[in-house]
């Protein structure tokens, strides 16, 4: 077991080198940090009503239903949820998606929105912004450039390097200043009210088909993908909380016999699905072949959301030399841990894959022990 925490914390720490431990999480129904609260660390939120009201001088990484940051945050800022309001400043990057995303605090570096309907105002940003969005209203300066990729763009800001528009319908507000180019694609050329300024080249291609940018195409994927470890965290949480005993019991599975639950993960993700196609062939085991694949499917659920939990489990262990543990913490853990090796490409996700199969692999020694004492 030592020697497969090994390589799974190599794998962490290739991913994430400068992941601090020390950080602080916060989960529940609805967690938050009080406008007196000042976190000196790196704090990790997630719940169904998220508040941040005080000060947290490095990163802030939450996720929930509705997300209300009032507190300023001092390194970067990560959020994702259904309703986003941000009315703080931001020291460093910004990036949040969501359905509804208001942001009216300063930024100091760059900014990465996407959401249906996204409203910027305030101070501005400090660097480039990016932004997605169905419906678009920027009021907010952007010192350097701004590429933007939506539906309906109002545009009644200064920015100060060069402008990249990808949209339905352009609109340049009275308060528009752009002191680089304007390079836009819409179905028709912009409006430009009175007082709108372009100081540079405006560039404008009519918009035929909807091909999305590869920009804007990033902007909607890290949307999918904070709703996706939210669902998963939120999930997690549920699992461990409601069925504790058998989450211990599946991180003990796990950690006796680590690369022989691998193996046996493997073997299920290829045999399981194969062995229930073949039942199709027949007319009498047609049946069996439906509750074959329903079954696998869902295995592999299970699988998903447990991962996290096995994965934040053997982590705390190994670092804290204590006892396993199941608890909000360490389920959180597991979560942002297994979203960070996401993004990181081949040596992430091989080790997302093994520990995918080694709770795959646990989850049918469960079972075998289950059908064996039911003998």
């Amino acid at each position: 077991m030592k020697k497969f925490l090994k390589y799974v914390a190599i794998l962490v720490l290739f991913a994430v080198p400068f992941l601090a431990w020390a950080a602080e999480f916060r989960a529940g129904e609805q967690p938050s940090v009080g406008s007196n609260e000042k976190i000196s660390n790196d704090l990790y939120m997630g719940g169904g009503s998220v508040v941040s009201a005080g000060s947290v001088l490095g990163d802030l990484i939450t996720a929930g239903g509705n997300v209300v940051i009032s507190g300023d945050v001092g390194a970067d800022l990560l959020v994702g949820g259904g309703n986003v309001t941000i009315l703080s400043n931001v020291g460093d990057d910004l990036r949040a998606g969501g359905g509804t995303v208001v942001l009216s605090g300063k930024v100091g570096g760059d900014l990465l929105l996407g959401g249906g309907q996204v409203t910027v105002s305030g101070a501005g940003v400090g660097g480039d912004a990016v932004i997605g969005a169905g419906v678009l209203r920027l009021d907010a300066p952007v010192a350097g450039d701004l590429t933007i990729g939506g539906g309906n763009v109002y545009l009644n800001s200064t920015v100060g390097g060069n402008v990249k528009i990808e949209a339905d319908k352009v609109t340049l507000g009275s308060k528009a200043v752009i002191s680089g180019n304007l390079t836009y694609k819409a179905k028709t050329e912009l409006v430009k009210e009175e007082g709108a300024i372009v100081k540079g080249k405006v560039d404008f291609e009519q918009r035929v088909t909807k091909n999305i940018s590869a920009k804007s195409l990033k902007v909607i994927f890290s949307g999918i993908f904070a709703v996706k470890m939210f669902a998963l965290l939120v999930c997690a949480l549920i699992l461990g909380r409601l069925f504790r005993r058998w989450s211990r019991e599946l991180v003990n599975t796990a950690t006796e016999r680590p690369w022989f639950e691998v193996a046996r993960g493997v073997l299920v993700f290829v045999a399981a699905p194969a062995i229930s196609m073949l039942f199709f062939v027949t007319v009498v085991g047609f049946p069996f072949g439906i509750a074959g694949l329903l079954g696998f499917g869902i295995l592999m659920l299970f699988a998903w959301i447990a991962t996290p939990i096995v994965l934040g489990s053997v982590v705390y262990r190994y670092f804290s030399k204590r006892e396993i543990e199941i608890s909000w913490k360490t389920t959180l853990l597991g979560v942002v841990l297994y979203a960070v090796l996401w993004l990181i490409p081949f040596v992430g996700w091989l080790a997302q894959a093994l520990l995918m199969f080694l709770t795959l692999g646990s989850l049918v020694a469960l079972k075998l022990k289950i059908a064996k004492e039911w003998r």
